[in-house]
């Protein structure tokens, strides 16, 4: 029997320009194009009469198959690259043309070059003998992958390479090159970024024109699955003549294949790793981190903690390995800072102190006691602090103290419209319509959804109860109030651009999203509470001061799943607080039965973050820049505390609202909301 080869050395010069076409760019600087050199053997037209010769023969073939474009890249806001490409190479079969192709002789020929590789490389790689028949009838022209497990194509190494030379050499088996998904930093902002999959298995039948020469892939989740249609680039396209004995006499161009475009993110990929590094130290059981600007609204970085290897996802998830993530107790695959409801806990009693506020009913001068219990109704609403009466407070005090009992006072004043008013003004409960799917809305009652009584207004004052929201939501809320006059529309994609740097797609710079306009004088009582609680005597918050701006924050603590004692710790604000430019939110998991607060746990998170950068930083960073010699917030007047700084430890879980005081709409709101 006569075996005849194709010319395997001009075939693999397709593998030739797939690399330089996946080259990503330097780490610093956004993407430029590329040269690209054509595959094209001999003259265009001496190929088409040629072709045309040929075609009058048995068994020859010209073949005109799409060359998948490489993906675009995703890049930070100075251009280090998030998501690239390689590309790697696959063992593939390579049928020669056989005088007597019998099912026998095929499947023969086949397997004994298979068992020769496994030989060589320890594997145990197999394809069934219809998929074999199969492809030598209609498509043994181009190589047959058999590197596979778990129906997912493995990549051949240099060193396998090395032990199958010979086989490569003598032409039997290929090295079927392709470009697969590269994640450079693992799991820094894989909750953001997301991943590819495999668009569509590769064609089996009959090659038909526009057949691709390798796998696609598309977007599945993420930055990928929103910008596919900007990542995917545009295909290229082939013919490639092969005479009657299967060899390969042309190659040529018709289109060159156009790399996707990058998406330019507003993240900043230090202080998105700092952030991811402090939760991973200190948030183990979960946790995240979001960090804005509060000039125009830009997500700097938004951590999620535990997060998992997008690199695990290339070309495809093991089956066994994606049941583990899933089941992992701790769920690293689920977006913490967008997708998790929260109760806010006491960082919500900025927006109770602002409510109360702009109603006029309380002023910065009302005064309250903070005491160990309120009674309500027939119930008592107890303060975090259950030792000690703390005396009368101001609420700039209050909001240092964290003091549940003063705010239940507050809020019962003002009454519940303009507390839940404030909250939506601030952007609590909707979505900040980020471009990722899946975005929670978060929850806050109010009395368009039913009437709202004293005993849930209490629970609502200290962000317990049926209000709900994401760290995200909490860290827009931290940019308009640390703005006063409006709420900028987050953005985390700043714009798309070609390799040659022409922007093809932008989001508005500061985009106002709502027009706010904080009265002056209760925006700065509530500013002088927040500095407060980091600066002033016994605040909640001194863990998170650092030598290099005034923190203004509020610390928070709440009851999260009951049933497996498991607390909540909070910390929000912005700095520096004078002039604010970065705010942030951390919300730390405990684990079950942990005793945690939000100055013990989540301040110190927002002190190392913030410490790193500023020494990590270069001088000339924009963000360094802004908040240079920017002074210190006034001095306030604190009132007179005579308890000791401690932490919100120790607050029991408040009573439940009862049920005349709930709506059915609201009861099942709650039944069917996922914390």
């Amino acid at each position: 029997m006569q075996h005849a080869f194709p010319r395997t050395r001009q075939l693999m010069r397709l593998g030739a320009w797939f690399a330089l076409l996946a080259q990503a760019a330097p780490a610093q600087e956004a993407p430029r194009a590329l040269p690209l050199q054509t595959a094209s053997a001999g003259d265009p037209a001496k190929n088409r009469d040629l072709a045309a010769s040929l075609l009058t023969q048995k068994e020859a073939r010209t073949l005109r198959l799409s060359i998948p474009a490489p993906r675009g890249l995703i890049v930070d806001r100075n251009g280090i690259a998030l998501a690239q490409n390689r590309t790697v190479n696959y063992l593939a079969l390579n049928f020669p043309f056989m005088d007597k192709a019998t099912p026998a002789a095929i499947l023969a020929y086949a397997k004994s070059k298979i068992e020769t590789a496994n030989r060589l490389l320890g594997k145990t790689w197999s394809l069934p003998d219809d998929r074999l028949l199969s492809h030598y009838e209609h498509r043994r022209w181009l190589p047959l992958v058999f590197s596979i497990e778990e129906g997912l194509n493995v990549e051949i190494t240099n060193e396998q390479q090395e032990k199958l030379r010979s086989l490569l050499e003598d032409g039997s088996l290929l090295l079927q090159p392709a470009y697969l998904r590269h994640y450079p930093h693992i799991d820094s902002a894989c909750h953001i970024i997301g991943h590819t999959g495999r668009t569509r298995p590769l064609p089996q039948g009959p090659i038909v024109d526009g057949d691709p020469l390798f796998e696609e892939m598309e977007g599945r989740e993420g930055l990928e699955v929103t910008f596919d249609h900007h990542l995917k680039g545009s295909p290229g396209e082939i013919n490639l003549l092969f005479d009657p004995d299967g060899k390969l006499l042309a190659d040529e161009l018709l289109r060159r294949p156009m790399p996707g475009h990058t998406v330019v993110t507003t993240l900043d990929f230090n202080l998105q790793k700092y952030a991811e590094n402090a939760l991973k130290k200190n948030a183990r059981n979960g946790g995240s981190m979001v960090i804005m600007d509060v000039r125009n609204g830009d997500i700097l970085a938004m951590a999620s903690n535990p997060g998992f290897d997008l690199n695990e996802f290339v070309p495809g998830i093991r089956s066994a390995r994606l049941e583990e993530l899933v089941n992992d107790p701790r769920m690293p695959m689920f977006a913490r800072s967008f997708r998790g409801e929260y109760p806010p806990a006491s960082t919500f009693k900025i927006v109770t102190a602002l409510g109360a506020l702009e109603s006029g009913q309380v002023n910065p001068a009302t005064s309250f006691n903070c005491t160990i219990s309120m009674m309500i109704g027939d119930r008592a609403f107890h303060n975090w602090n259950t030792k000690n009466d703390e005396g009368p407070m101001n609420v700039i005090t209050a909001l240092k103290r964290s003091c549940n009992t003063w705010f239940y006072a507050a809020a019962l004043q003002a009454g519940a419209d303009p507390v839940t008013n404030m909250a939506f003004r601030l952007g609590f409960g909707e979505r900040t319509g980020i471009p990722l799917k899946a975005e929670a809305r978060g929850n806050v009652p109010s009395n368009a959804d039913h009437r709202i009584l004293g005993g849930e207004l209490a629970n609502i004052a200290i962000g317990q109860g049926a209000v709900l929201a994401t760290p995200l939501q909490v860290c827009q809320a931290m940019c308009a109030l640390g703005d006063g006059t409006r709420m900028y529309q987050p953005r985390l994609v700043k714009q798309v651009q070609t390799i040659g740097e022409r922007v093809v797609d932008a989001t508005d710079e500061r985009r106002v999203r709502r027009e706010l306009e904080l009265a002056p004088e209760s925006r700065d009582t509530v500013l002088k509470g927040m500095v407060a609680v980091v600066s002033g005597s016994g605040g909640t918050g001194r863990a998170a001061a650092i030598e290099q701006a005034q923190v203004a924050g509020k610390t928070g603590t709440a009851q999260w799943r009951v049933a497996k004692d498991q607390r909540l710790a909070w910390f929000t604000g912005f700095l520096p607080a004078s002039q604010p430019v970065l705010a942030f939110a951390v919300v730390y998991e405990g684990r079950p039965g942990e005793k945690i607060g939000g100055g013990a746990v989540a301040a110190p998170i927002v002190k190392e973050v913030f410490t790193n950068f500023y020494a990590g930083a270069p001088t000339d960073d924009p963000l360094v820049a802004a908040m240079k010699d920017v002074p210190q917030a006034l001095a306030v007047d604190e009132g007179i505390v005579t308890a000791e700084p401690v932490d919100e430890t120790t607050a029991p879980q408040p009573p439940p609202t009862t049920p005349e005081e709930r709506s059915f709409g609201g009861f099942f709101k709650r039944l069917f909301r996922r914390n």
